[in-house]
């Protein structure tokens, strides 16, 4: 015998008693018009998240004290976990729009078929997921601090950071670049970032605003004994070393590779990227698994929103 395919809204109407549907009809036939325009009115949008929501999830699940990279993409944990110890860093934190987010989404899609499979490229840009993450640009290495400095050195860094009175700022992506990790196998692709304010004419300083943080952040992490991020001495000028970490892979790229897939970002395809405005009006200082928020007021502190910085 043959089976017939019927459509999943004949075989329920046919299950259901005759007289239950005849009501069924009544009822919608007899419902007022207001009734009917609440069913049909799309729900109103839902309010944006604040800006310190993703300090709730700053800290990755841990998944074992041990260094075992089959957990995470092979990668080897740099500084070992050492109990006492806080792994530390200083940060701006750029969270790109969903517009944003889908141009650098093929930004990387471009690049990878550049690559043509001689490295496996991993994004930074979005969850193992799916979700979009936030970006940030550096201001000190990942340090560790001994839970005897963590209080003072979070104090100290916040206080420093707001008597340095350095106001609100943006900068701009100038292009991309691969930077090769001192500090392990791995190279990063990276968006290089220049203030709105700098030259395009004079880029010996590109970056007054990051600079002029970079050397508070410095100052109080040599306090602690911690490696200083860029500098070799306090009067290096360092303005062209600012950047976003977009995606990293193990090794590098042939070099002729390489300089074809930096190019991706100079096409007329992806011009609108060069005039983004990136808006700097925060640094975050994260100690543990504790983020703290500090306003740049040009010298007044701006409060945290509060319920939402820990």
């Amino acid at each position: 015998m043959a089976l017939v395919d019927y459509s999943s809204s004949a075989s329920e109407e046919s299950d259901e008693p005759p007289r239950k549907r005849q009501r069924a009809r009544d009822d919608q036939h007899d419902a007022p018009p207001s009734a009917t325009k609440r069913r049909t009115e799309p729900s109103p949008a839902m309010p944006a998240l604040p800006a310190t929501f993703h300090d709730l999830y700053a800290s990755n699940v841990r998944h074992s004290v041990k260094d075992d990279p089959s957990l995470h993409q092979g990668r080897k944990r740099l500084t070992p976990h050492v109990p006492g110890n806080w792994p530390s860093h200083v940060y701006i934190e750029w969270v790109p729009t969903p517009s944003q987010h889908d141009v650098l989404h093929s930004v990387l899609l471009d690049v990878e078929k550049e690559l043509n499979g001689e490295v496996k490229l991993h994004k930074l840009i979005t969850s193992e997921l799916g979700a979009p993450l936030p970006l940030h640009i550096s201001l000190s290495r990942p340090v560790a601090l001994q839970t005897s400095d963590k209080d003072s050195f979070s104090t100290r860094i916040t206080d420093s950071l707001s008597e340095r009175g350095v106001k609100p700022f943006n900068i701009v992506p100038r292009g991309l670049a691969w930077y090769k990790s001192p500090d392990s196998d791995r190279t990063f692709l990276i968006m290089r970032v220049s203030s709105r304010n700098a030259s395009t004419n004079d880029m010996t300083a590109p970056n007054p605003e990051l600079m002029a943080l970079l050397k508070v952040c410095n100052s109080v992490v040599s306090m602690f004994k911690q490696p200083v991020l860029y500098q070799a001495s306090e009067d290096e000028a360092v303005g062209t070393a600012f950047h976003v970490s977009v995606a990293w892979c193990f090794g590098l790229p042939m070099e002729e590779t390489s300089l074809r897939s930096l190019k991706v970002l100079k096409t007329k395809k992806y011009a609108e990227v060069r005039s983004w405005d990136i808006d700097v009006s925060s640094v975050k200082v994260k100690v543990g698994n504790v983020v703290k928020h500090v306003g740049l007021s040009g010298g007044r502190r701006k409060a945290a929103e509060p319920g939402f910085d820990r």
